[in-house]
Parts: C-alpha cells; structure tokens; sequence
C-alpha cells in the first residue's frame, strides 16, 4: 500500500518509529518507562513486514541495541541507515561473478 506522496506503508511506519525514538532521546529518562518495550514491539512487527532481507537484519540490528540498552541515538543512527537504504534501493550482494 502506497502513502499520498508515493512512499510505502513500511517507509511511513518507519519513518513514524524515527520520530518516536527522537521524541524518546529528548524525554526525560524517567518519563519513558514504557517507551523501550513500546518501541520494540514496534520493530518486531516492522521486522516481518520488511520488504527485503538486508532491511529485516538492520532492524534486527535495531533491536539488539534496543535490547542491549545503548542509547536512544545508536537506535535512531541505525533506523536512519535503513531510511536511507530505501531511498537508494536495495543493494542486495549476489553471488560473486566468475573472472574471466
């Protein structure tokens, strides 16, 4: 399903989830309690409705700094790495070509 500009429903939840771990860095420490648990059910079902491989390991990778407790800005460093790669497109490796 395509947004109003063009973007795929993953580019605009994910899009939503960089705004929300942003919100997240600047709160409080104490005001975000739940936000953590809320965030990583939010990358769990990101994860599953990614549309290529490379996407669904940045999000893994997304969640394990989520899980390891680093800061909200490696989470969101991460998430942009991945906005990124969607504007480019996929850069899937293949299978290394024989030489001649």
């Amino acid at each position: 399903m395509m947004g109003a500009n063009g973007d795929s429903e993953f580019e605009i939840r994910l899009r939503d989830l960089i705004r929300r771990v942003e919100a997240w860095s600047y709160a409080d420490s104490d005001a975000g309690v739940g936000v953590p648990v809320e965030l990583a059910d939010t990358l769990a079902v990101l994860t599953l409705s990614a549309p290529s491989a490379a996407l669904r390991r940045g999000l893994r990778r997304a969640q394990d700094a989520l899980d390891d407790g680093l800061p909200a800005e490696a989470l969101a460093a991460e998430l942009y790495r991945l906005r990124d790669q969607l504007r480019v497109g996929p850069q899937e490796s293949g299978p290394a070509s024989p030489s001649r």
